[in-house]
């Protein structure tokens, strides 16, 4: 069975926030964190991916891949856990 890294984004909520909990500038601004911390997350990913795929067989070796495995991950899309 094989487990998943997977971490859920967060769900955000775009509807007018109710008196005295916030400003749609504080909401807006927590919203594009978000956005933004997801990016660069994918971006680490893929280039974790593509380096992975760039490691011969010795170093797959030494961390306990096979090539297969590494072919495997690393052709995967960035968005995928």
């Amino acid at each position: 069975m094989k487990t998943s890294s997977y971490s859920a984004v967060p769900r955000i909520s775009v509807a007018k926030p109710a008196a005295g909990t916030g400003s749609w500038s504080a909401m807006i601004l927590r919203w594009s964190s978000i956005v933004i911390a997801q990016l660069a997350h994918w971006r680490e990913r893929a280039r974790q991916r593509r380096q992975l795929g760039e490691l011969d067989d010795r170093l797959l070796s030494d961390i306990g891949l096979r090539r297969i495995d590494a072919s495997r991950e690393s052709s995967k899309h960035f968005w995928q856990a």
